[in-house]
């Protein structure tokens, strides 16, 4: 998984390409969002630093406890220490403590884990919004759901012309997405996924 100092390197760089495009009026040949692929489920449910967690060991409450997943993607157990997190599902995580309690201290330990804060997943919403910024990724999120965290668009907006960037397979990947129309019911909503970076651009008249 991407550090954070990564992850805002490549969001910079991804806006001041996107202000190159939309100045040079160049969204003409951008692929449409029915070219964008599917969100991966197992991305959008993976557990990255920043995180916190819950972790319930019954019958015993000295080793249960809230845990943040630290940079290095590790959170720290009573007993037995540093634990991978990063990168894994909150289903893998819980057999993983299981596992580790049950290899050295317990026998046929019953883990249960609730995701507190998903603070690694996150979207950008930028541009012609009212509230630029990056924003948490709550589950099944579309852009209509993320322009509205943002505030809406605003007087200045050119949002049938909103661009969605989403790095797939290794490979950053970019369309057009026609945000008024959605909002009128004209074209279908589209799904976001952790990293997505929409960009609402300024009208050009």
């Amino acid at each position: 998984m991407p550090s954070r100092s990564l992850l805002s390197r490549f969001v910079v760089a991804t806006v001041v390409a996107l202000g190159v495009v939309m100045g040079a009026g160049m969204t003409c040949g951008v692929p449409p969002a029915s070219e964008l692929p599917a969100p991966e489920p197992a991305k959008a449910d993976m557990l990255g630093p920043g995180d916190v967690v819950e972790v319930r060991i019954f019958n015993e409450p000295d080793l249960s406890g809230t845990h943040q997943i630290s940079d290095n993607g590790t959170i720290r157990l009573p007993l037995v220490g540093a634990v991978d997190a990063a990168g894994t599902t909150p289903d893998q995580l819980t057999l993983k403590i299981a596992a580790t309690y049950n290899e050295r201290f317990l026998k046929d330990a019953e883990v249960s884990l609730f995701v507190k804060e998903h603070n690694s997943r996150k979207i950008y919403v930028l541009g012609q919004v009212a509230k630029p910024g990056p924003y948490a990724f709550d589950g099944k999120m579309t852009i209509i759901d993320a322009v509205a965290l943002a505030g809406g668009t605003t007087k200045l907006a050119d949002a049938d012309r909103t661009l969605i960037t989403r790095e797939n397979d290794g490979k950053q990947l970019r369309v057009v997405v026609r945000v008024a129309s959605i909002g009128e019911g004209r074209s279908p909503d589209v799904l976001l996924q952790p990293g997505d970076i929409i960009f609402v651009p300024e009208t050009p008249f």
